[in-house]
């Protein structure tokens, strides 16, 4: 196994743990949180796109206790 990566930021994976990346990415699912986000991110953009403004109400949360 080997990570090697530079001060730009780019990253090199070898040996077995580049067959497990690109295992997971081929293969892998998202997590419901990942799901929701995309869902989120896709109807913002195409909001983005008719109108060229976005829209995102904002809910209160309750109040919590200090302490």
């Amino acid at each position: 196994m080997a990570v090697h990566s530079n001060f730009l930021g780019s990253v090199t994976v070898s040996g077995d743990d580049a067959k497990a990346l690109t295992r997971k990415l081929t293969h892998g699912r998202g997590t419901r949180a990942a799901v929701a986000a995309a869902q989120n991110g896709r109807k913002l953009a195409t909001s983005f796109a008719k109108r060229g403004s976005v829209v995102i109400k904002l809910k209160p949360e309750p109040n919590k206790a200090n302490g």
